[in-house]
C-alpha cells in the first residue's frame, strides 16, 4: 500500500489513472499431460483462442522410455520411434476434446522437462498466454502446481492461465471478473488486464482487497484502500459502472475464493509476485491457495510490461 509523505494532502494529488488498451492474444500455449485436469485447461485454451482468433499450440512434454541397454543414450531410430508413439497419443487425445478439434491448432510432442519445453517454447513462439491445469497436489508425471507451475509463472513473461482442481470447463463469455489485488506497483499489469478484459466484455469486475488483523470495512484503513483501488481503474465513465470495490479482512486466499463463489466469477485475476513461493511445499501462499480453491480459472500476470 503506497503512502503519502508527512505534509501532502491526498486531496489535492490527483492519482494517476492507469489507460487500458485493449487485450488481444495472438498466439496461445496449452500446456498438457494427457490428465483429465489438463483437458479442461485444453478447453478453456480452444474457447481462448476461437474468441480472440490466435494462434494455438498444444504441448506434450516426453520423457524418453526406450533406451539402448546400459546407456541413457537413446538412438535415433529408438527416438524417432518413441517421438512418434507420443504424437500419436497426443492427436488422439486431443481429437476427443470437442473444443480443441473443431479449433484449428497445432500439435506438438517434445522430449524433455516439462518446464524447460513449456518455457523455450514460450520464448521462441512469441506466446501471449501459457494455460495449463493445475491437479493441486503432487504427482508424479504430472503439470502440478509445484515445480513445473512454480517455474513457468516466475520465469515467463507472458500471463498464465491456470486451470485447478475444482475449475469448470468454461472461461467465456467473461461476465463477472475477480481482480485480487494487495496494491502495490506488481498489481498494475493484473488490472490492466483485469479492466481490459472487462470493457472488451461488458461484464462485470469486482476489485478486492482483504486487509491484514481484524481492521473492519469503516476503519481509516479500509478507507484509504478504497481509494487506492480506484486508482487501479482507468478513468472511464462508462467502465466504471461496470466496477465494484470490497475491502475485507482475513485470511486473504478465503476471502478471494468466497467473493469470486458469491459473483459467480468466470475468472479471477491476480498479480504474480518473480520473488513469491508458488510450489506445493509452500501451501499457505495466496496464489497457490486460490487455484486450488477457485471454482474459475485463475490469470497469474507477472508485474513487468512487456
Amino acid at each position: 500500500m503506497s503512502v503519502l509523505p508527512t505534509g501532502y494532502d491526498a486531496e489535492q494529488i490527483a492519482p494517476p489513472h492507469l489507460e487500458t488498451a485493449p487485450i488481444h492474444f495472438r498466439a496461445i500455449l496449452a500446456a498438457t499431460d494427457l490428465s483429465e485436469q489438463a483437458t479442461t485447461a485444453l478447453k478453456i485454451a480452444a474457447q481462448a483462442a476461437h474468441h480472440f482468433r490466435s494462434r494455438l499450440q498444444v504441448v506434450y512434454a516426453v520423457m524418453p522410455e526406450f533406451y539402448m541397454a546400459d546407456t541413457t543414450v537413446l538412438s535415433p531410430e529408438l527416438q524417432k520411434v518413441d517421438l512418434e508413439r507420443a504424437q500419436h497419443e497426443l492427436h488422439e487425445y486431443t481429437r476427443r476434446i470437442p473444443e480443441v478439434r473443431t479449433t484449428m491448432h497445432e500439435e506438438i510432442a517434445v522430449f524433455g522437462p516439462a518446464v524447460d519445453v513449456i518455457e523455450a517454447l514460450a520464448r521462441t513462439a512469441g506466446i501471449d498466454l501459457l494455460v495449463m491445469g493445475s491437479h493441486g497436489h503432487g504427482a508424479a508425471r504430472k503439470l502440478v502446481l509445484g515445480s513445473v507451475a512454480e517455474s513457468v509463472i516466475r520465469n515467463t513473461h507472458c500471463p498464465v492461465l491456470v486451470a485447478g482442481p475444482h475449475c469448470k470447463p468454461r472461461l467465456l463469455p467473461l461476465k463477472s471478473i475477480v481482480l485480487a489485488t494487495n496494491l502495490p506497483a506488481a498489481s498494475l499489469r493484473a488490472a490492466q488486464y483485469a479492466t481490459s478484459l472487462t470493457r472488451q466484455f461488458g461484464g462485470t469486475l469486482t476489485v478486492v482487497h482483504v486487509l491484514r488483523g481484524d481492521a473492519g470495512e469503516g476503519t481509516i484503513s479500509s478507507a484509504s484502500t478504497r481509494r487506492e483501488l480506484r486508482e487501479l481503474v482507468p478513468d472511464d465513465p462508462e467502465l466504471k459502472h461496470h466496477v465494484h470495490f470490497q475491502v475485507r479482512s482475513g485470511e486473504a486466499a478465503q476471502e478471494v475464493v468466497r467473493i469470486a463463489k458469491r459473483s459467480k466469477a468466470d475468472l479471477i485475476v491476480m498479480g504474480a509476485h518473480e520473488h513469491s513461493t508458488l510450489a506445493d511445499h509452500a501451501p499457505w501462499t495466496t496464489l497457490s491457495h486460490v487455484i486450488r480453491e477457485s471454482p474459475c480459472p485463475v490469470l497469474a500476470v507477472q508485474p513487468h510490461f512487456a
